[in-house]
C-alpha cells in the first residue's frame, strides 16, 4: 500500500503544477476577455438609446472576435481622450486672456485635441471623438458649489479676489472647525427611548390641525390614516401600535409642529387656553418637534431591520418627507436607501405588479414608487452620487396616472405653441375643472413626477458614469433636454411656468383656486419651479462643457456661453421674491436650490464677470436675497427677529462663536464681501446697497468659545436640525473654477 500511495503522489505532482501553469493561463485569458468586454460594452451603450434594448444587446455579444478586437479607428480614439477640464482651463478657454503656460497634463490634452481637430471632416470626427468619463460626466451635484469653501477653493479666492484676506481667514477657520466636528456622534445623542408625550388634549390639537391644514399631502399620508392611527393610540396607547404606525404618527405630530412655527400658524377653534398658548408658543413647539422626532427615529432604528411591509414604507417617506421640508434630506441617504430597496422588494418597482389590482389601489401603490424614485433623485441631486434606481431598472409607469391633469397639461402647452392649438381661455377653465376634479396636491404631484423623470434622464444621458462619452451625441442629448425642459415649462398654466413673474395677479388667482391653505399651494408651486430651474442648470453645465470640448477639438468655432448663471440669477429672483410674501421661513426647503444659484453666480462673477454694471447687480441681488430671505429664514430658526440685533455684537454671537456652527449660508455674508471688495479694487467705486443690506453684512467683532454639553454632545435630540454630512471635504472643485 505504501508503494500505491507513493505512486499516487508521484502522479499527482506534474498534474499540480499544470494545474497552476492552467490557472496562470485562465488568468490571462480572463485578462485578454475583460478587454474585450470593455471594448462591447463600450461600442453598444454609443448604439443604445435611452432605454436599452437588451436583445439587441446580447446578439451583439455573442458576434465573432473580429467584431470585439481594436481597430485603427478604436486606437485613434482612445489617442483624442482628454482628462478632465477643470478649473481654470475651462474659463481660459471660453474667455479671451492673458496666454498662460498650462499643466503639463493639460497641454498634452489640448495638443491631443488639436491634432484631431485638424484631420478629417468635423461631422464625422464629432461621431467618433470620445473623451474620457471624467471630462463629460463629472461636476454634478449641488454639493460641488461647496466646494468653493474647501482650502484649494479659498486658495482659488485668494488668487482671484482684492483685499480680502480676512474674509479668507474667517472662512479657513469655519472649514477648519466644520472638519473637527462633523462627526455625528457628537453632534446629537442616538434616542435610547421612547420620550414621555404631552398631554392629550396637545395631541388631539395637533391631529386636528393636520387635518384643517393640509399637511397630509406634503407628508404623504391620508389624513384618514393618521386619524384611525390616532385613535388606536387613544384607546391602547403607544404599545398598541405597530412601530411602523408609531413612526407615522409621531412624524405627524413632528410636521404639525414645525409648521406652527415656520410656516403658518393654523387656528383651531374651542380648545383650552394653556393648550392653545403652547401650540402657538414657539419655543415649545419646538421641544416638542425634538420629542416626536426622537420617538419616530427610535422606532426607525427598530423597524429597519425587522420592516413591516407597506406600513414601514409609508413610515418612511413620512420621515422623509420631514428631513425634505427641514432641509435635512442630505443627512437621510441610508433611509432613502432602505425605503426603495423595500419598495423593491415588495415589486412597486415593476409595471406587471400592478395588473388586476383596483384603480385606487394601484393608483396609491404608484403614488408611494414614485414619491420613493422622487427622494432617490433629489438625494443623488444634491450629493452627486448616482441614484438607487437607475433609469432602465423599472418598468414602472412614474407616478400615479391621472388623465385630467394630462389633459390640462396639453391644453396648457397647446394656448402656448405657435401657432396655438387651443385657446388660452380653455385652458384656464380647465385648470378649475382639474382642482375641483382632483385637487391641488394630484395637480402638483403629477409635475413633479414629470420633474424627476426628466432629472433621471439628466443623470442617465449625461451624468452616468461610462469608459467613454461621444461628444455628438452628448450634446445631442443635452439639446433634446432642453427641449424637453421647455415642453414642460410651457405645459404648466400662465402665471405658473418657470421665468413667469414670480409675482403677478395672474399667479394669485391660480392659489385661490387651490383646495390648498394659500401657503401650502404655495410650497407645491415652488417646489416645481425650483426643481425645473435645478434640473436646466445641470443641463446647461453639460451643454457649456460639451461646446467646449468641441470647440478645443476644432469642431466648432463659437466660444459657449454659460447660460447656468442667467438660471441661477432667476432662481435668486424667486427667493427674493418669496421674501417678499412674507415666506422666508421657506429658505430650508428650496436651500439646496437657491445655494446653488448663489454660489454658480458667485463664482461666474469673481472670475469671468467684466462688465461693471452686470457685477454690481450680482452684488446687489446676492446681497438682497442674503438679508431679507437667507439672514430671516436663519433668525426665524433662533426665534429671534433681525430687526432686533445689533450687528456689531449680535446677540446669537454673544451665546456661540460663529465657527461653532456648520451652518453654510452663514458664510454667506463673507462671499458677498469678497465680492465688494474685488469690485471696489477693479473698478474703483463701491456697490451701493441700502443701509439694512450693509448692517446685515457687517461681522461679529468678539468671537466666544462653543459651550460644549456633557460628553461633548449637544442638547439637541433632532439630528434632521443640524448638518451632520461631510458637504465640502472633496478634491473636486465647483464647475467654473
Amino acid at each position: 500500500m505504501a508503494s500505491d500511495y507513493a505512486e499516487e503522489s508521484g502522479f499527482k505532482e506534474p498534474i499540480s503544477a499544470n494545474k497552476a501553469d492552467q490557472f496562470h493561463k485562465i488568468l490571462e485569458k480572463l485578462d485578454s476577455l475583460e478587454q474585450q468586454v470593455v471594448s462591447v460594452a463600450s461600442s453598444v451603450q454609443k448604439k443604445v438609446g435611452r432605454r436599452p434594448r437588451h436583445g439587441t444587446a446580447k446578439k451583439k455579444s455573442r458576434k465573432s472576435t473580429s467584431r470585439v478586437t481594436r481597430s485603427p479607428d478604436d486606437n485613434k480614439m482612445a489617442d483624442i481622450s482628454m482628462p478632465r477640464i477643470t478649473s481654470l482651463d475651462l474659463l481660459v478657454s471660453a474667455l479671451p486672456q492673458d496666454n498662460k503656460e498650462p499643466n503639463q497634463d493639460n497641454a498634452t490634452g489640448k495638443s491631443k485635441l488639436s491634432a484631431a481637430g485638424i484631420t478629417g471632416n468635423s461631422a464625422r470626427k464629432s461621431e467618433s471623438s470620445d473623451v474620457s468619463e471624467s471630462g463629460l460626466t463629472g461636476d454634478f451635484g449641488v454639493i460641488l458649489s461647496y466646494s468653493v469653501l474647501s482650502p484649494r477653493g479659498l486658495q482659488w479666492i485668494k488668487s482671484k479676489s482684492v483685499h480680502c484676506d480676512e474674509e479668507i481667514d474667517y472662512l479657513s477657520k469655519w472649514y477648519s472647525r466644520f472638519l473637527r466636528g462633523k462627526d455625528s456622534d457628537t453632534l446629537f445623542p442616538a434616542p435610547l427611548g421612547l420620550k414621555p408625550l404631552p398631554e392629550t388634549e396637545v395631541l388631539e390639537t395637533l391631529i386636528e390641525i393636520f387635518n384643517q391644514s393640509g399637511l397630509e399631502t406634503l407628508s404623504f399620508i391620508p389624513a384618514d390614516t393618521v386619524s384611525a392611527i390616532f385613535k388606536n393610540f387613544l384607546e391602547g396607547g403607544l404599545h398598541s401600535l405597530n412601530r411602523s404606525h408609531s413612526i407615522t404618527l409621531h412624524v405627524a405630530f413632528a410636521l404639525v409642529s414645525h409648521f406652527q412655527q415656520h410656516f403658518y400658524k393654523t387656528q383651531v377653534e374651542g380648545i383650552p387656553r394653556r393648550v392653545l398658548g403652547l401650540v402657538q408658543n414657539n419655543a415649545k413647539l419646538r421641544e416638542l418637534e425634538d420629542i416626536f422626532i426622537s420617538n419616530a427615529l427610535f422606532n426607525y432604528h427598530q423597524v429597519s431591520i425587522l420592516p413591516e411591509g407597506i406600513d414601514t414604507l409609508q413610515s418612511f417617506l413620512a420621515l422623509m418627507a420631514y428631513a425634505d421640508v427641514t432641509g435635512a434630506l442630505h443627512a437621510s441617504y441610508m433611509m432613502v436607501t432602505l425605503a426603495v430597496r423595500l419598495a423593491q422588494h415588495l415589486g412597486l418597482h415593476a409595471e406587471t405588479s400592478y395588473e388586476g389590482l383596483p384603480f385606487d389601489e394601484s393608483n396609491k401603490r404608484r403614488k408611494i414608487w414614485g414619491v420613493c424614485r422622487h427622494f432617490d433623485l433629489k438625494v443623488s441631486l444634491i450629493l452627486g452620487k448616482p441614484p438607487v434606481v437607475a433609469h432602465y431598472d423599472t418598468t414602472a409607469i412614474f407616478g400615479s396616472e391621472c388623465t385630467p391633469v394630462e389633459l390640462l397639461a396639453d391644453a396648457s402647452f397647446g394656448a402656448a405653441s405657435s401657432p396655438p392649438t387651443c385657446r388660452s381661455e380653455f385652458a384656464r377653465n380647465m385648470f378649475s375643472f382639474v382642482m375641483k376634479e382632483v385637487g391641488f396636491d394630484v395637480f402638483g404631484g403629477y409635475y413633479i413626477c414629470r420633474n424627476n423623470f426628466i432629472a433621471s434622464c439628466i443623470y442617465s444621458d449625461l451624468y452616468a458614469p461610462s469608459a467613454t462619452m461621444n461628444v455628438a451625441k452628448h450634446f445631442r442629448s443635452a439639446k433634446a433636454l432642453l427641449k424637453e425642459m421647455e415642453v414642460f415649462r410651457l405645459s404648466l398654466p400662465v402665471g405658473m411656468r418657470p421665468f413667469d413673474p414670480p409675482i403677478s395677479q395672474t399667479l394669485t388667482e391660480l392659489v385661490r383656486c387651490s383646495d390648498l391653505p394659500a401657503a401650502m399651494t404655495r410650497l407645491y408651486i415652488y417646489s416645481v419651479q425650483f426643481g425645473f430651474f435645478t434640473n436646466l442648470i445641470f443641463i446647461q453645465r453639460a451643454m457649456f462643457k460639451t461646446q467646449m470640448y468641441m470647440k478645443e477639438m476644432g469642431l466648432s468655432r463659437q466660444t459657449p456661453i454659460y447660460e447656468g448663471v442667467r438660471t441661477a440669477r432667476a432662481m435668486l429672483t424667486y427667493a427674493l421674491a418669496i421674501s417678499e410674501l412674507s415666506l422666508a421661513s421657506y429658505f430650508k426647503s428650496f436651500q439646496w436650490s437657491v445655494n446653488l444659484a448663489f454660489f454658480e453666480i458667485f463664482v461666474y462673477t469673481l472670475s469671468k464677470q467684466e462688465n461693471q454694471v452686470a457685477f454690481e447687480a450680482d452684488v446687489k441681488l446676492m446681497a438682497c436675497v442674503y438679508c431679507d430671505f437667507i439672514s430671516c429664514s436663519h433668525f426665524l430658526d433662533t426665534g429671534s427677529s433681525p430687526g432686533t440685533q445689533d450687528s456689531a455684537t449680535e446677540k446669537e454671537g454673544s451665546r456661540k462663536s460663529h465657527f461653532a456652527t456648520t451652518d453654510f449660508s452663514s458664510n454667506f455674508k463673507y462671499l458677498i464681501n469678497v465680492l465688494r471688495k474685488t469690485y471696489s479694487s477693479k473698478f474703483d467705486r463701491d456697490v451701493m446697497l441700502t443701509d439694512k443690506q450693509l448692517e446685515s453684512l457687517k461681522y461679529v467683532t468678539n468671537f466666544y468659545p462653543e459651550p460644549e454639553a456633557e460628553n461633548g454632545r449637544q442638547v439637541s435630540l433632532n439630528p434632521f436640525l443640524m448638518d451632520s454630512m461631510d458637504l465640502v471635504a472633496s478634491d473636486t472643485l465647483h464647475f467654473l473654477i
